[in-house]
């Protein structure tokens, strides 16, 4: 809850509209309730013969299937509910050992729903799909999503072996993913900065903001300590990654995909073509990107960037700084421009507790937004540092909120919430893009150059970086199907990725071998290549937010109507509605020439501003 602080910006999220406590009634009974539909659910499917088998005839268990789809959502949303609640523990104080405990039996429990949702997929796969969707109405209400399962049902094991699988699930894939989570969150090493005396114990969270401080001596002493931090716990996080990519590529062979980017592409909701058209696409912005770079680097008087400089603030005057009453207040006034349903989720957001604001230890890193399906709320982690780019950052992850108001305000189930992640940052990108636009529309020269130089990092690191992440995760699995891969070796895979992708516009001896150890996205046992979506994303927003800039005139409707349906439609069939074509490059060239018509005027400010 919220409490009193000596920092009147160090608000805290409340948990309580979800449940009063860890110990408190409420959740216990949440708890046991979980556990008997789990149980039930699973005697259920016995009795009744759910799971792999032949072809069902015609519409008969069209019933059956209507009742199983209500038992689904009843179960998720009651789940979401309590694994926000625990989230919203853990996240923000690795140090809850309580919160820690139950998410361990939490996870537990969980892992029975993946033999569970196997067998429903197997049995789904079995069935007559256009008969059954024609005779019962709640089938036809899920029907993008039992379309998914039946390509699924084809990449199963037998039910016997995906019980294992799940099974396994918490002493395999998600507990390596646990260790890299406990280390990078509970980490720290003895910092003094440069002209200070005394040493502050800092965890990778706190050593992200000072690496994005103006002084240059601040960035590198947080970079080497990062090093330092990261060096101390390699060889446990490099067996992590060794663990869980070893696992993926196991199952991912097992089940038929040719390869776990084939999974990952089908979780994703796009066809290789599309993957292919956006990576061509961004390959040709590598040139403008890599400008930006080095217009960077002459600003800050520096022959070329080290990795510890990318997040360097760049301001020919006093860098804008926002406390937290600003940033609300700014972000929710450009808000209020586009919509009232969007300014009214804002309101709401701050007033009824759902945001945790300042970076502290025990803190995850990063920024994310996660929706509850039962309470139909949502909650926002941010690590505030006062800058412009966490003014975006707050922006982006009420984007978020958003797209999860637009979806419960329409009566979305929590099984026609499935949203790829290709989509999910659809509301996300536009709302940070309707920030990015009123600042450069408002602002001076100076401000300007600090907006673009915010918007222009944004896309480098979508560009550049991702891209090499992505070079980096379809090696990773190509080598660690022959053996496990050492630190050395994933330092040099991750250099040699870098390379490829910055190219000769950051220092080559000075960039980030061990950025592996320090990203929670490789490390999950469901969802790999949690890079390329993010891409994907963000150009499909920007390419969302040009329809409105195109079409203002009843444009709000129209994208409140698609954020309800994206869990309820292919990515291609959405897009088009909007006249997006996903499978072609030239889409996504047009995207990409937004950020580099951003370049050519960042170059411009950056070259008047350094020869005044």
């Amino acid at each position: 809850m919220n409490r009193p602080t000596p920092n009147p910006d160090d608000v805290r999220w409340r948990l309580d509209s979800l449940f009063a406590g860890l110990d408190a009634d409420d959740y216990r009974a949440a708890r046991a309730d979980l556990e008997a539909r789990v149980a039930a659910l699973e005697e259920g499917l016995d009795r009744d013969g759910i799971g792999a088998g032949p072809p069902l005839p015609g519409d008969a268990p069209a019933a059956r299937l209507g009742d199983l789809l209500d038992e689904l959502n009843e179960l998720w949303q009651r789940l979401s509910d309590v694994s926000v609640f625990l989230t919203g523990h853990t996240a923000v104080n690795a140090f809850d050992d309580a919160a820690q405990a139950e998410s361990s039996t939490l996870r537990r429990l969980t892992s029975r729903l993946g033999p569970i949702d196997a067998r429903v997929s197997a049995w789904i796969g079995r069935l007559d799909l256009d008969r059954v969707l024609a005779a019962e109405p709640r089938a036809a209400a899920h029907a993008h999503h039992l379309r998914r399962q039946q390509v699924r049902a084809k990449h199963l094991m037998s039910d016997d072996q995906e019980a294992l699988a799940g099974a396994l699930g918490p002493s395999g894939g998600d507990a390596w993913a646990k260790l890299q989570a406990d280390l990078a969150g509970k980490a720290t090493v003895h910092l003094t900065l440069p002209g200070q005396e005394a040493s502050e114990e800092a965890g990778l969270a706190r050593l992200a903001v000072l690496q994005a401080n103006p002084d240059r001596a601040v960035r590198e002493a947080a970079y080497r300590a990062e090093e330092e931090l990261l060096e101390n716990h390699a060889v446990a996080i490099a067996a992590a990654m060794n663990g869980v990519k070893g696992e993926v590529g196991t199952l991912a062979a097992r089940r038929g995909w040719a390869s776990p980017l084939d999974e990952a592409l089908f979780q994703n909701g796009i066809t290789p073509a599309a993957l292919d058209a956006l990576r061509r696409a961004m390959e040709a912005a590598f040139p403008s990107m890599r400008r930006y770079l080095r217009a960077k680097a002459r600003f800050l008087g520096l022959e070329r960037l080290a990795w510890y400089d990318r997040l360097a603030p760049v301001q020919a005057g006093e860098p804008r700084r926002f406390d937290w009453g600003e940033a609300k207040a700014f972000v929710r006034a450009r808000f209020a421009g586009f919509s009232p349903n969007l300014a009214a989720l804002a309101d709401r957001a701050f007033d009824e507790g759902w945001v945790d604001v300042l970076p502290r230890k025990g803190k995850r890193n990063g920024a994310f937004c996660m929706g509850t399906a039962g309470q139909r709320e949502s909650r926002v982690m941010l690590n505030f540092g006062g800058g412009l780019d966490d003014v975006f950052t707050l922006a982006h992850e009420l984007g978020h909120a958003f797209h999860n108001d637009a979806a419960y305000r329409a009566g979305r189930e929590p099984l026609q919430l499935s949203t790829p992640m290709t989509l999910a940052e659809t509301a996300s990108i536009f709302c940070e893009t309707l920030v990015t636009q009123a600042m450069l529309a408002e602002s001076d020269d100076v401000t300007r150059l600090a907006v673009l130089e915010q918007d222009l990092r944004t896309a480098t690191a979508l560009v550049l970086d991702i891209d090499s992440r992505f070079r980096f995760e379809r090696t990773v699995f190509e080598r660690r199907a022959e053996r496990d891969l050492s630190v050395a070796e994933l330092d040099a895979l991750m250099l040699e990725a870098q390379a490829e992708t910055y190219g000769d516009a950051l220092d080559p001896d000075a960039r980030q071998p061990r950025a592996w150890a320090s990203k929670p996205h490789y490390y999950s046992a469901r969802r790999s290549f949690y890079n390329f979506p993010y891409t994907f994303g963000y150009l499909f927003g920007l390419g969302i937010a040009a329809r409105y800039a195109a079409e203002p005139d009843g444009f709000a409707q129209r994208y409140e109507a698609l954020l309800s349906r994206t869990g309820m439609a292919a990515v291609a069939d959405l897009g088009r509605e909007f006249g997006i074509e996903v499978e072609s490059e030239g889409f996504w060239r047009d995207a990409l020439a937004v950020s580099e018509r951003r370049v050519d005027d960042y170059e411009r400010l950056v070259d008047g501003l350094t020869a005044a």
